[in-house]
């Protein structure tokens, strides 16, 4: 009898054990799920709030992960860094786009400004050579009527040569 009663207890604290640790692997894997979408929430209102909350949310994610297990902490910071480094990439990738954009819009005005310049250039050099060309008609045409310019020789033009009378 002593020893069915020892059977009988030993058999009732297995069972007993099995069922708490079927409960703790049930339990365990409920907070797993639970935990890893509560890390998710957490990484999604850390990227998304202002800088003062952020420290405050960071420091909460960290004392959460203080209480996991081993096993849950790993899993949370590798999906904490993984969603992290995504949001780096992206903010690289569009700061690279942004700088690109404004090298391309500044070599364009600088581009259009040396081309206006030229073009003014080539427009004063035109106006200069048109004053120049009507000067020396002017000047002819002074010459050819007889009139020479005040102070100037006179002389006489034939066959293309001009001629100077001498003194």
């Amino acid at each position: 009898m002593k020893f069915a009663k020892i059977t009988l207890s030993v058999a009732l604290l297995g069972a007993l054990t099995l069922g708490m640790a079927d409960d703790t692997t049930t339990t365990d894997t409920t907070a797993t799920a639970t935990t890893s979408v509560s890390v998710d929430a957490q990484i999604a209102a850390i990227q998304a709030a202002p800088a003062q909350e952020r420290v405050q949310l960071m420091n909460q994610f960290k004392q959460q992960l203080a209480t996991m297990n081993e096993a849950d902490r790993t899993a949370a910071i590798a999906q904490m860094q993984e969603k992290m480094q995504t949001r780096t990439q992206t903010r690289a990738g569009d700061t690279a786009t942004k700088t690109e954009d404004a090298t391309q819009a500044m070599t364009q005005t600088r581009t259009r400004t040396q081309e206006m310049a030229q073009e003014k250039q080539m427009q004063a050099n035109e106006q200069m050579t048109q004053m120049q060309n009507m000067n020396q008609m002017q000047a002819g045409n002074q010459y050819m009527s007889g009139g020479a310019i005040s102070g100037g020789a006179s002389g006489t033009m034939t066959n293309n040569t001009m001629s100077f009378p001498s003194r």
